[in-house]
């Protein structure tokens, strides 16, 4: 199932794409307008949930929120 990690940035949105690319992670850069959304609605978009994808990110100085996609995105 596809995972969304809300982050505050698009700075820290494109280094938690290369953390993650780091880690053999595909990940994604996207723009989210919802009232959900902290920061700026930047978020990283993984095909595949991973369950160590938030550890390394939180390693890595890159806080987010995940959220579980519903329907594919």
């Amino acid at each position: 199932m596809p995972m969304r990690i809300a982050v505050g940035s698009v700075s820290n949105a494109m280094r938690g794409k290369r953390l993650l690319e780091q880690h053999g992670i595909r990940a994604y850069v996207r723009r989210y307008a919802s009232a959900e959304d902290h920061g700026c609605g930047y978020s990283l978009y993984l095909p595949h949930t991973h369950g160590e994808a938030i550890r390394w990110l939180n390693e890595g100085g890159v806080h987010g929120v995940p959220y579980e996609e519903r329907d594919g995105g």
